[in-house]
């Protein structure tokens, strides 16, 4: 101990000033990396999460010892990228996520001993109403879903029975349009699950504040149920729909999009038409009528022969006889009598358009781009989709198919830069090198200007004996050139003999010394001092009483 504080002392003030300034500037760049040390690599674990079920996650990270950060206001869990398939199998052994909804789990966490009979009716509508909404998302195009029921309860001594009402909230998916089939599925699926709801005391809205399905109505899809602006919507979505599905078969799914206007006739009519055919005679029936007169009374002329005596003798009588016939034909005449009544609305002109995405070509580089679809493929598809519609020219119909780059975001990200500068390597891969490198360079320094000077100082002020041989031999003229032993820069013993002119004649760097001294001498003095103990002695007594004078 008393080596090192005489070797500090021997540094001088000065020196011993810039180490420790060196020394303070050092330590406080160590805690500045250290505060803003570079993190793990974070993924994206799960988005879109509500406060309810990002908190029971977070509690499930924190058990599972698996650091986590938040983003998009809570909205967001991000892991270390090589620890995400861990947090999502040890998430999905709690039941998480949800989907944002508490179902009959609920009822198994309850404490039935103390809960009252409120809490445990209220804890069975929440879960009553997180099953359903779970359900309902398990359909397609449908992102998330929110039930709330109102389950009426009999008052005492009241004869009164109110109904059951519920209201649906649902959130589509990016470009999915919900058809009146999948809402009637929607009211029918709820009304199903609970006790006494009527499916026309469901109401369903959407994301968008659209009114899907009317509380008070008969369900959807049935006659009178909705709108004619309902029902003209409800036949947009379905040809729109039924062609994007078969397109999609061959472009690819979200490669199409189309868009469809229907102009619809809602009036009732009622028409009552009669026809007669002149051609479709039938004979109805026939009647005939004979009748037949005789008389035998002469029919007297007057002449000269009637008026002489005896003028009639020897004459026949005469007499007169009368037959008539009549037949009377009775025919009908073909009549047809038609009544049409007209109750669901007609289509007065359908308008379509169509819009198809391109093809990725690669080019003798190797490089994907994006080129028009030819025009002979455009044709086809407005042949096709004019067949699925039913298309009718009489009618006004039109259909339009163009071709378009769609904006995808898994390509764009596809074709952005791997890293900078061409690399592999992200600016927060960059940054974390940046850091590193800073942090070796420090200690590089540290070694260089602190570390090194200070052991070859406290080396140099270690061989004590080595400076009384110095001073021995310089006062008493003795020193001794070549010399077969060596001195331990280290520790000042001395070392086994060695050939000449090897090792041992090197040069050593002694502390208050100026130049250097040959290794050899140093081991000739040490000898020297060694067999001559009481002169150095005098010696080293007489040095001290010239410095005191």
């Amino acid at each position: 101990m008393n080596g090192l504080l005489d070797g500090l002392r021997a540094l001088g003030p000065a020196r011993l000033a810039a180490m420790a300034l060196v020394a303070v500037t050092l330590f406080g760049l160590l805690v500045v990396l250290a505060n803003h040390s570079p993190t793990e690599k974070m993924a994206l674990l799960y988005a879109e999460l509500d406060g309810r079920e990002a908190a029971q996650m977070v509690d499930a990270l924190d058990r599972q010892q698996i650091p986590y950060q938040l983003g998009a206001n809570g909205t967001q869990i991000l892991v270390p990228a090589d620890k995400v398939s861990q947090a999502r199998i040890s998430l999905a052994r709690d039941g998480l996520p949800s989907g944002g909804s508490i179902g009959y789990e609920l009822l198994d966490r309850a404490d039935s001993l103390t809960a009252t009979q409120a809490q445990q009716r209220m804890a069975e509508q929440r879960a009553l109403e997180g099953e359903i909404a779970r359900t309902i998302r398990t359909m397609n195009g449908i992102k998330a879903a929110r039930v709330h029921l109102v389950l009426p309860r009999r008052e005492p001594f009241s004869l009164d029975q109110q109904d059951a009402q519920a209201s649906v909230m649902v959130s589509t998916a990016r470009g999915v349009r919900l058809d009146q089939e999948t809402v009637a599925a929607i009211v029918n699926l709820t009304s199903g699950a609970v006790r006494g709801l009527r499916a026309k005391n469901v109401s369903v809205v959407d994301s968008n504040g659209a009114v899907l399905a009317r509380a008070g109505v008969a369900a959807p899809g049935t006659s009178g149920a909705t709108s004619p602006d309902d029902i003209r919507r409800a036949a947009e979505a379905r040809l729109s729909r039924a062609v994007e599905e078969m397109l999609e078969r061959s472009l690819g799914a979200g490669r199409v999009r189309v868009e469809a206007s229907v102009a619809m006739d809602f009036e009732r009519v009622q028409e009552t038409q009669e026809k007669y055919d002149p051609d479709g005679q039938v004979v109805r029936s026939t009647q005939t009528t004979t009748d037949t007169s005789k008389t035998s009374e002469s029919n007297p002329t007057i002449s000269v022969q009637n008026n002489l005596p005896n003028a009639d003798a020897g004459s026949a009588a005469t007499g007169s006889q009368n037959a008539k016939q009549e037949e009377t034909t009775n025919y009908e005449i073909g009549k047809t009598v038609r009544t049409v009544l007209r109750d669901q609305p007609q289509i007065k002109k359908i308008s379509l358009a169509v819009m198809v995405d391109g093809i990725d070509e690669k080019g003798a580089d190797g490089v994907s781009k994006w080129q028009e679809r030819p025009a002979a493929d455009l044709a086809k598809i407005a042949k096709l989709v004019q067949s699925a519609i039913g298309y009718d020219a009489a009618r006004g119909d039109r259909v339009e198919v163009v071709t378009m780059r769609f904006s995808n975001p898994i390509d764009a990200a596809a074709e952005a830069p791997a890293g900078l500068f061409g690399t592999s390597l992200d600016k927060a891969d960059l940054m974390r090198l940046g850091q590193t490198g800073l942090l070796a360079a420090a200690g590089l320094i540290a070694l260089l200007v602190v570390v090194r000077p200070t052991v070859n100082r406290l080396v140099a002020l270690g061989a004590p004996e080595a400076t009384a041989s110095v001073g021995f031999a310089t006062a008493g003229g003795a020193l001794a050139a070549g010399g077969a032993m060596g001195v331990d820069a280290a520790t000042g013993l001395g070392l086994l003999a060695g050939p000449a002119g090897g090792e041992l004649d090197a040069m050593v760097t002694l502390a208050k010394v100026d130049g250097q001294l040959r290794a050899s001498s140093l081991r000739r003095m040490s000898e020297l001092v060694e067999q001559h103990p009481d002169q150095t002695l005098s010696i080293i007594r007489g040095w001290i009483q010239r410095e005191a004078n």
